[in-house]
């Protein structure tokens, strides 16, 4: 039986792009009269702050969440995300300054995170009505929806996965999948950016970002029984690794440069990796019989990958002013502006940026119609 399942990557305010994209989805599938295409919905960071808004949307139909979501994005704003007045951001600041430099010369009162993102919670809490996602695996709107999250202590991803008793669980090398309702410090901790945001508790564990150690994002969606995949990513697709022609590559790499590199590496290479590995298996995979590809423990997965067809970068390059005078302040002490532009690109929740996202990710979406409308069809 076809099944397809929506699979969102992560990225901090990157993730409006996929808002843009969603609209787009949206938009073909009411061509097509289709309400409810996806029988599973996954997300990892950002992302599943994306995957519940839709799953969560009454009667999860595509049209009313994917608006919902675009509505959303183009109207956030930075204190809406975490507290970026001065006094705060500069408490902060000093008190990791103290920290490291005087060591254990005074007791310890240890930061959990550069920005404090309480805002963050009222959010999507007024946005997200989480009971609803029950209810529309009970009519049969979807299967099930999955958020992946690190579990600190053990170093492994734990996907959460609200649905039927009939979804599979799994348990992989760093990798395992629990039965839980959704709620929102489950998305809270797939959102929880490392350093820049704090560890979420959730029973007696600690969470943070589902991007982190997370090589294979598509993994859950495949395991639950997808066997079509629509991935929306947030990093323009490249042959090579990551490179900026804009820097100057004779000189040493500033602070800046080197946190945006590590940026890139926990929230966004695993999507990359997932697909060159889907490629990989479905070519190998096409090579063989029919008789052999039964005894096989893998099978083809049809997928579409939707990315950015510009560098999110440059155009946060031209928005990087817009961000918190504190925010700014503490990215010059990485670097100049132009090298912490990837840093910025996670943290400009502007409605200015995310709306120009938001137009990005429509057009990338529609110039793939033909695809979208074959992996909904077939």
């Amino acid at each position: 039986m076809s099944s397809l399942s929506l699979v969102l990557s992560g990225g901090g305010a990157r993730a409006a792009y996929q808002a843009g994209a969603m609209v787009a989805i949206a938009d073909i599938c009411d061509d097509l009269g289709i309400a409810h295409p996806f029988t599973y919905y996954t997300g990892i960071s950002a992302g599943a702050i994306n995957t519940a808004m839709l799953a969560a949307t009454e009667g999860c139909h595509i049209a009313e969440g994917s608006k919902k979501l675009a509505d959303l994005w183009s109207r956030v704003n930075s204190e809406q995300v975490y507290i970026t007045d001065p006094v705060s951001l500069s408490v902060g600041g000093l008190q990791w300054i103290a920290d490291l430099s005087l060591g254990g010369l005074m007791k310890p009162t240890p930061r959990k995170s550069l920005l404090d993102p309480s805002p963050l919670k009222k959010l999507v809490h007024d946005n997200c009505h989480f009971e609803n996602i029950q209810k529309n695996i009970h009519d049969g709107k979807f299967k099930a929806v999955a958020v992946s999250a690190l579990e600190y202590f053990s170093t492994s991803t734990v996907t959460f996965i609200q649905g039927g008793n009939e979804i599979p669980m799994w348990q992989r090398v760093r990798r395992q999948s629990e039965r839980s309702d959704i709620k929102i410090d489950h998305v809270l901790a797939s959102a929880a950016i490392p350093l820049l945001f704090p560890p979420i508790q959730i029973g007696d564990r600690h969470f943070g970002d589902g991007s982190i150690r997370n090589q294979s994002p598509c993994g859950p969606a495949i395991f639950m029984g997808a066997n079509k995949l629509i991935a929306i990513g947030v990093r323009k697709r490249q042959d090579v690794c990551f490179t900026s022609r804009h820097l100057n590559e004779n000189k040493p790499p500033s602070v800046g440069r080197v946190v945006s590199v590590l940026l890139h590496t926990l929230m966004m290479d695993g999507l990359e990796i997932d697909i060159e590995r889907l490629d990989r298996i479905n070519a190998n995979i096409a090579k063989l019989s029919e008789n052999e590809r039964r005894n096989l423990s893998v099978r083809s997965i049809e997928y579409l990958w939707i990315s950015p067809s510009r560098d999110i970068s440059e155009i946060a390059s031209h928005h990087v002013r817009r961000l918190p005078g504190m925010i700014r302040y503490l990215l010059r002490g990485f670097g100049s502006l132009q090298e912490t532009t990837e840093v910025a690109s996670f943290l400009l929740f502007d409605p200015a940026y995310c709306g120009q996202l938001i137009e990005l990710g429509f057009e990338d979406a529609m110039r793939s119609k033909d695809d979208i409308t074959r992996l909904l069809t077939s």
